[in-house]
């Protein structure tokens, strides 16, 4: 498992994406980067990240809720809930409705 994230992270692939292609947490998966003595990238330059942002705004925007873009891009729902929040989209209360300004 420890190598599979270590080949995984250096192809590109971010922890999370790589935690969860080898079916491990995301706290496992960090920890066996740094045992290996990976140097770990920063994950605000991320470009897949920023890219995944943007899809998952596009989706949330068409009208899927936070569970279904979940689903179709396969992270969780708070981690997808903060892509979406990244991608500049607006939360929607559970009627479909934008959120009252706070």
């Amino acid at each position: 498992m420890s190598a599979d994230v270590v080949r995984l992270y250096r192809d590109g692939l971010s922890i999370r994406a790589a935690a969860a292609a080898t079916g491990t947490s995301y706290n496992r998966a960090r920890r066996a980067l740094l045992d290996a003595g990976v140097t770990l990238r920063d994950p605000a330059r991320l470009g897949s990240t920023l890219a995944l942002a943007d899809d998952c705004a596009r989706l949330y925007r068409r009208g899927l809720s936070i569970r279904a873009v979940a689903g179709r891009v396969g992270y969780s729902y708070r981690y997808v809930r903060d892509l979406i929040l990244a991608g500049g989209a607006e939360l929607r209360d559970r009627a479909g409705r934008a959120r009252a300004a706070s």
